[in-house]
């Protein structure tokens, strides 16, 4: 079948309209979200609002920045603030267009928060995508610098992690038990199981109504009649507890599968929030489990699309047994990715067929009744991030330990990815130059690297030390008769140790020479070489230096150890530039022996 070459659209395309007035319609690159902005229930002048609607329907556009509907959030957030500053400080300006500099300026440093650039970089986009704002007033917008958060979040430290996960787990397992358990009544229900049973029995009411929800979608809303005697029985049977919920996973119970797979996949919370469900497995049940997810991250640019592995291969799972029991234990196993995504999908199938929707993550959202209610919510649910939310979904976890405490409530999806990062030291969703610059940031890792680099640099300095064969003599003041090198005097040039040949050696092998003598005239082309030896360290890579640098170094200190500091002092009073300049060559590699 032959293609169409590619070809750039019409000059004359325009995207399709989604601003009706001061509404603004969302629609996310992918489809799957849509939110309407209503610009107009924002304060100040009608102008004002227009001129950020325009701004804001450009930025959520087929080429604008914001590609999510937490993007397109923060954008209409930024707007806001931006209304009620000017509706405070220049309620007379009429639109965007009679914003100057200074009111640019002035507005910028009104986004400031103790905590970081707050609102400024969302309304820094807003300006830049308004046709109306002048390149005077952007500039000054943009010449004001918000406070960064120097310090990057940490990884959490094993111990945490393991109370974070425990409590994770334990509140997936009793979604688990609760779903398996009212679905198997309400198989149970069809297949006959309760008809023995009368109907004023309130399990036999529980599960009738059960099966209600679960074709339905909803539970039976009759005020009065039969049916409404058979939901208040049900109701009674479920000890007060909404009815739908014992059918799906609640917000708590999706965030705490989020935090699984954040500790488990080192994906973000973006992420996550749109992982899809797959329709096909790369695996057969007898071996551990592997499934290609295939998700999208709008701000990769061109590399947005990506496949992300989800698997059950964890060594520390593998048994002794045979390969059926090793298999089994890791595809079920809530400590492996592919465990706990595989009952992700479990638990929210009935979800999905309800709302025709593809996304792995779908709970039971109980609003309040209205015309427009919406009885399921999508993704990692957006109030996890309120601690009173968190309080209530980990109450009987909670020990009263403010320590204890204090991590359940704060957890952060970003440290989880993060801790992920540190233990596999591979880029996830990402480049290895961003991963060098996360390792980079990370106490572990620093202090793991700098007892490496530690120990690399003990190991040569002591073999240094140990093969040093030139003899230091600090009390003797020879004339400077005989055959000098650089570092030292050579006792028989003519009968190297190493071959009893001519000497043919690098002049800084003369610290290793039994041949070598060095004299209080030598110091100050000494001290010369180890100061520049030191620089070299912050020149080239520390391994490197190690390798090449830090034994004639440890060296040179330990013939420096034998002189008194009046000694070394008048010896740098002594250094010339000829001393300089004969460095310079030696280190270059321009001085050999001849």
């Amino acid at each position: 079948m032959t293609g169409h070459l590619a070809a750039q659209p019409d000059p004359a395309w325009r995207p399709v309209p989604r601003r009706r007035g001061l509404i603004v319609t969302f629609v996310s690159e992918d489809g799957t979200q849509s939110k309407d902005f209503d610009f107009g229930v924002l304060p100040g002048t009608h102008g004002i609002q227009h001129d950020l609607a325009i701004a804001f329907e450009d930025a959520t556009g087929v080429l604008g920045v914001s590609k999510r509907l937490r993007g397109a959030g923060a954008l209409w957030q930024s707007a806001r603030h931006a209304c009620c500053w000017l509706a405070q400080n220049r309620p007379a300006l009429r639109g965007l267009a009679d914003l100057s500099a200074s009111d640019a300026r002035l507005l910028a440093l009104s986004c400031r928060v103790p905590s970081g650039p707050g609102p400024a970089p969302s309304l820094k986009t807003l300006l830049r995508c308004s046709p109306v704002v002048s390149d005077d007033a952007r500039q000054a917008f943009a010449r004001v610098r918000h406070q960064k958060n120097a310090a990057a979040r940490q990884p959490y430290t094993a111990d945490e992690m393991r109370q974070i996960t425990v409590v994770a787990r334990g509140m997936v397992r009793r979604a688990r038990n609760r779903l398996r358990t009212s679905w198997a009544m309400v198989a149970d229900y069809r297949a006959g199981q309760f008809d023995h049973l009368p109907c004023a029995d309130p399990d036999r009411s529980l599960a009738e109504v059960l099966d209600h929800c679960a074709r339905e979608g909803d539970f039976p809303r009759t005020a009065s009649g039969a049916r409404a005697y058979v939901t208040r029985r049900a109701v009674t049977a479920a000890d007060g507890r909404r009815l739908q919920s014992l059918l799906h996973l609640s917000p708590g119970e999706a965030w705490a599968f989020g935090v699984l797979l954040a500790a488990l996949t080192g994906l973000n919370l973006s992420t996550l929030d749109s992982l899809p469900a797959p329709h096909r497995h790369a695996s057969s049940p007898e071996e551990p489990g592997i499934v290609f997810i295939s998700t999208d991250k709008p701000r990769r640019g061109k590399r947005s699309a990506m496949t992300v592995p989800v698997t059950a291969l964890r060594t520390e799972l593998r048994p002794l047994g045979g390969e059926n029991r090793r298999a089994t234990v890791a595809n079920t196993s809530l400590t492996t990715a592919y465990g706990v995504f595989m009952l992700l999908l479990e638990l929210t199938e009935p979800a999905r067929a309800l709302t025709v929707s593809e996304r792995a993550f779908i709970y039971y959202s109980a609003q309040p009744d209205n015309a427009e209610r919406k009885l399921f919510g999508y993704g990692i649910s957006s109030t996890a991030s309120g601690v009173a939310a968190r309080r209530r979904w980990m109450a009987p976890w909670l020990t009263g330990d403010a320590e204890h405490d204090e991590l359940l409530l704060g957890i952060s999806m970003d440290r989880l990815r993060k801790t992920y990062l540190e233990q596999v030291r591979q880029p996830t969703s990402h480049t290895p130059a961003t991963l060098s610059r996360y390792l980079s940031r990370m106490d572990p890792v620093r202090h793991e690297g700098f007892q490496i680099v530690a120990e690399a640099l003990d190991e040569q300095v002591t073999r240094a030390l140990a093969r040093r064969s030139m003899t230091a003599q600090p009390d003797t003041h020879d004339d400077g008769s005989g055959q000098d090198a650089v570092l030292g005097n050579c006792a028989d040039f003519e009968h190297s140790p190493i071959d009893g040949q001519r000497c043919r050696q690098s002049f800084m092998a003369c610290l290793d020479c039994s041949n070598a003598r060095a004299f209080p005239r030598h110091l100050p082309v000494q001290l010369v070489v180890a100061d520049r030896l030191r620089g070299l360290r912050h020149e080239m890579p520390i391994e490197r230096w190690i390798a090449d640098h830090a034994g004639p170094l440890a060296q040179l200190d330990d013939i420096f150890a034998e002189y008194e500091q009046a000694q070394l002092t008048a010896a740098r009073t002594e250094i010339t530039d000829r001393d300089r300049q004969t460095v310079t060559l030696l280190l270059a590699g321009n001085l050999e022996a001849s």
